[in-house]
């Protein structure tokens, strides 16, 4: 009897394990739950990491630095968040960034757990933006831009992630924003791997 026990119990201890590593396993697939902080740490830019590019420290910007989910991104983006939401934004990094000559980088990175969902909201920005501007050395179907009448805003995905780069103080010229938008995206590119 006392041999029939412990062989169950054997069992039962198997069973967990069995259940815990098929569990780690789907949360290293991007499937199950993901460290916010961890994810904005990743991706957060430091002081000259990109020369001349440095934390935002204007007192009236209450969000220089932020990580937000899918529960808190309305604190963000109040009106704007079910954009990201809707296709699957599970956290979301916000970092202001001071240039030379007083240009403004505003950062966005999001996860959004698998490639397609990533695509898919590069895809929308890049549909409903009219994104045109090609970002060297990237092709159109992971990276884009959209001139704006003081900079630029480039898109782009790389694996489960989504970013952009909100680029002001460039004047309506987008060629002098491309190689700065290239500049912070093979950068993110290499931090996300």
């Amino acid at each position: 009897m006392f041999t029939s026990r412990l062989r169950a119990q054997g069992r039962q201890v198997a069973f967990v394990f069995v259940v815990m590593t098929l569990a780690a396993c789907s949360s290293s697939s991007g499937s199950g739950p993901l460290d916010a902080t961890a994810f904005g740490s990743k991706l957060k830019f430091a002081d000259n990491e990109l020369s001349g590019w440095t934390q935002s420290t204007d007192p009236t910007d209450p969000y220089q630095y932020g990580v937000f989910t899918d529960q808190t991104l309305d604190q963000r983006i109040d009106g704007g968040n079910m954009v990201y939401i809707d296709r699957g934004m599970r956290v979301a990094m916000y970092q202001d960034l001071v240039g030379p000559s007083g240009s403004i980088c505003t950062l966005v990175a999001m996860d959004f757990s698998t490639d397609a969902k990533a695509n898919t909201m590069f895809t929308y920005q890049k549909d409903i933006n009219g994104a045109a501007t090609s970002i060297s050395p990237y092709d159109g179907t992971v990276a884009i831009g959209n001139s704006l009448s003081t900079g630029l805003t480039a898109y782009a995905h790389f694996k489960a992630s989504y970013f952009e780069v909100q680029l002001d103080g460039y004047g309506a010229d987008p060629t002098v924003a491309i190689p700065v938008a290239s500049q912070f995206l093979q950068a993110l590119e290499k931090k996300n791997k």
